[in-house]
């Protein structure tokens, strides 16, 4: 697109701007991978034709909205903000997904991997991590751990560390974190709280 006059540098500000902010707020709910930047145009652009088509059917007269500067600014940024918010809540708690289950659909999730659907819906927990070299490490995976949604590095780091013994009971080995790197997971068990307390 070859932007110029003011008027097309406008059309394209309301044709992307408003579908950038809504998927960065969207991002602010989901772990995963993000658009590559060939994407993101088209995604950005679906984005904020669905956010103008909503807004249309709310009843709002275009012409407030090119006309005031006051409603440009919170048409084109702060809508935005709001409806990315929506679309990120919609897609953590699967809201509109477990509304087309029941209804015998089957969407495709909006996470992309097992690992990230997991981590960001995990609570406190305690966790074994199988390891490469056949060691078993336990931890905990709370509110100051950390799991990687970068799909070449599923890195994760766990708040504290515990030795299981052969009865399976847990020691906290006190002061201890543990990074431990993707290469060298096998696999992760999850267990309640109290499995270990």
């Amino acid at each position: 697109m070859d932007l110029k006059s003011p008027e097309e540098v406008r059309l394209a500000l309301y044709l992307v701007v408003p579908g950038l902010i809504a998927a960065y707020f969207r991002a602010q709910f989901l772990a995963g991978r993000t658009l590559k930047p060939a994407d993101s145009i088209l995604a950005y652009l679906a984005i904020s034709l669905t956010y103008w088509a909503i807004i249309m059917v709310s009843g709002i007269p275009a012409s407030v909205i090119t006309t005031s500067s006051f409603w440009s600014v919170v048409a084109v940024l702060v809508g935005p903000a709001l409806f990315g918010s929506l679309l990120g809540l919609n897609a953590r708690f699967d809201l509109i997904r477990n509304l087309l289950r029941k209804a015998g659909l089957n969407p495709v999730h909006p996470m992309q991997t097992a690992w990230d659907w997991k981590f960001s819906r995990t609570t406190s927990r305690f966790v074994i991590v199988s390891m490469t070299n056949g060691e078993n490490v336990g931890g905990l995976y709370g509110g100051s751990s950390f799991s990687s949604s970068e799909p070449s590095e599923r890195d994760i780091f766990l708040e504290k560390q515990y030795k299981i013994n052969e009865a399976g009971e847990w020691q906290e080995l006190p002061g201890r974190e543990i990074l431990i790197r993707h290469s060298e997971i096998r696999y992760i068990e999850f267990f309640p709280m109290q499995a270990g307390a």
